[in-house]
């Protein structure tokens, strides 16, 4: 099976370096490559029309961000999720949440926060699970570069990439979670425009937390 669909063009990419890494992620977080699989660097290449170069160096890439790990005599191999790893995100960010709201909110814009909307807007028309993930993820980087840290910056967005298998994941199982982000998103767009810290904190407290939520034994979404 094809696991990167619509994957000939370079659909704008800068380098076929870029391009590959992530049509390999997108169709991770589609799940149409599962924990377990071995990633063929011939194989994928002969997929996406490219040479094994830049899919070598892609694979690289996602070892670092922890989606594959490197086995000596297997090569690539996609990463099981272990759903202690996203509870030990969760609890990271709401850590830290708090301290970039402070942040963001001395230092953002009018245009940023019109940004966000506009990215939101986006996601209520996304219908490919990997592309939403990577968008949702923009959305949050806009409030994220807003702190003016870069260290704090760096820290958010590398949690935010980690936790995007298991949104995915989430998504899958429950697809009506994806009804519920969004109503955190336009909640937390509002909040930006507001200055409200307080409101900030308690939003993205609920936000980080769905995934994990969603795993739950019986767990109904509901607004």
């Amino acid at each position: 099976m094809d696991a990167f669909k619509g994957g000939s063009a370079f659909e704008g990419r800068r380098t076929s370096h870029e391009y590959a890494r992530e049509a390999i992620r997108r169709a991770i977080l589609r799940g149409e490559l599962s924990g377990g699989s071995r990633l063929i660097q011939t194989e994928i290449a002969a997929q996406l029309k490219l040479s094994t170069t830049p899919v070598r160096e892609a694979i690289r890439d996602l070892v670092t961000q922890g989606l594959i790990t490197h086995d000596p005599h297997r090569g690539g191999i996609v990463r099981e999720l272990n759903w202690d790893e996203m509870q030990d995100i969760v609890r990271i960010r709401q850590g830290l949440d708090r301290a970039a709201a402070e942040m963001a909110v001395e230092r953002i814009t009018d245009p940023e926060i019109d940004r966000a909307e506009q990215i939101c807007n986006r996601l209520d028309e996304e219908s490919d699970l990997g592309t939403w993930v990577e968008v949702n993820e923009q959305f949050h980087f806009v409030f994220h570069d807003a702190t003016g840290s870069w260290r704090l910056t760096g820290i958010l967005k590398s949690l935010e990439e980690a936790a995007g298998v298991y949104v995915a994941q989430a998504q899958r199982v429950h697809p009506d979670l994806r009804r519920l982000a969004q109503s955190h998103h336009r909640a937390l767009i509002e909040a930006y425009r507001q200055h409200d810290v307080e409101a900030i904190t308690k939003i993205m407290h609920d936000h980080v937390a769905l995934p994990v939520e969603s795993t739950e034994p019986d767990r109904v979404i509901t607004d």
